[in-house]
């Protein structure tokens, strides 16, 4: 499997928390300016890689739908006449509530669109208020409507969990709509807060209002519950899906195999290496434009390196993973590994380790401990 990101940086306002790739300049220069860059890209990655074929399509962003309708289509059409795509590939387009039309959708689906990641983020008003959100809690359950309308069936949702003022009460409150609007997929997104956004300046003045560990850890396992019990399957750590609706692009991610990204900011994992063409925006078009074609990032994988990867991003997904099956790394981290059971992180199903609902809740902690060079294996991970 391998699969095609498209980063499009353009949003009408920038959110509080957003610590993405994007501009709030909406002008026709710049738009075309990126358009013209994107093309120049491509054809690149074709001169350098040949006629690559992917299984999957994202655009995302950023706003795509920012885009107006012959704008996004010329960006496709550049990028489906450079590229093949398998038959039945998912082409997956982020959208913001409210944003999407009939018109607007209807030409989504014209274009190919089989798949809509919907922005929703929470269901309460005074919420999304404080993040930054342009969109109300009306605006989720009527663009939802209108996309499966322009028959696009497939309608994943993001929400985020450990908001300012969120409570436990109101997270489950918007799980529970989740299920009501009968989302295919629903994504679980911790806030993270960096500095030079408007929620990392408030941190640092101790005006964030953030809920604690304990309320955190009942958000998390409360959606496990409420959605397991609605019949979406937890296939990765933060994703729940109906059966034969998980999304395509992202398991390309979680099993360790390879993409391509363009556009500014966005990642490719290709032949072994994994590099970032252009860290923003700014450097991205200078890049383009003089055909510069040196990335900012690259690193080239060793056979121990790829296995630890896959070891890790296996283990996101709760289908867990067989540890004998990464040889040149195994030994090293099996008595870790072994502490990890011990301390009820990880265990034993179907022959296969996975991390337990704690683990899971406990991830990047597990992680760290892993792969942490020289660490004792009588270490205590958390």
């Amino acid at each position: 499997m391998r699969g095609l990101y498209v980063h499009i940086p353009f949003c009408q306002t920038r959110c509080h928390y957003c610590n993405f790739v994007t501009t709030a300049d909406h002008s026709p220069g710049l738009r075309e300016r990126f358009l013209a860059a994107v093309s120049t890209e491509t054809k690149h990655v074709r001169d350098r890689y040949g006629r690559l074929s992917f299984d999957t399509l994202y655009l995302g962003g950023g706003t795509p739908s920012s885009l107006n309708i012959p704008e996004l289509r010329r960006l496709v059409e550049g990028v489906r006449s450079v590229f093949e795509f398998k038959n039945g590939y998912e082409f997956t387009l982020e959208l913001n509530p409210g944003d999407g039309d009939e018109t607007k959708l209807k030409a989504f689906r014209e274009i190919g669109v089989n798949r809509i990641s919907l922005g929703c983020q929470s269901f309460r008003d005074a919420i999304l208020k404080k993040l930054g959100r342009r969109h109300t809690v009306r605006d989720i359950a009527e663009t939802a409507s209108k996309i499966r309308q322009a028959g696009i069936l497939n309608v994943s949702f993001d929400l985020m969990l450990r908001l300012p003022g969120q409570t436990v009460e109101d997270f489950r409150g918007s799980v529970r709509r989740c299920i009501e609007l009968r989302a295919s997929q629903v994504s679980l997104y911790d806030l993270e807060v960096h500095e030079g956004t408007p929620f990392g300046q408030s941190l640092k003045e101790g005006e964030l209002d953030l809920p604690g560990e304990e309320d955190h850890a009942r958000m998390y396992e409360s959606a496990i519950e409420m959605l397991t019990s609605a019949g979406y399957e937890h296939y990765e750590i933060s994703n729940f899906a109906k059966p034969e609706l998980a999304s395509r692009h992202n398991l390309i991610y979680w099993h360790n195999q390879e993409y391509l990204g363009l556009g500014p900011g966005a990642f490719t994992y290709l032949s072994g290496i994994r590099s970032q063409f252009a860290w923003d925006l700014a450097r991205y078009f200078e890049k383009c434009e003089a055909t510069d074609w040196k990335n900012d990032v690259e690193d080239r994988l060793s056979e121990e390196e790829k296995e630890t990867e896959s070891l890790v991003t296996g283990l996101r997904l709760c289908e867990g993973i067989a540890p004998a099956s990464f040889p040149k790394i195994y030994p090293a981290l099996k008595d870790r590994l072994q502490t990890l059971y011990d301390e009820g992180l990880i265990e034993i199903f179907g022959g296969k380790s996975r991390l337990t609902t704690r683990g899971k809740f406990l991830s990047e902690d597990v992680f760290a401990f892993l792969l942490l060079k020289g660490a004792s294996s009588t270490a205590t991970p958390l």
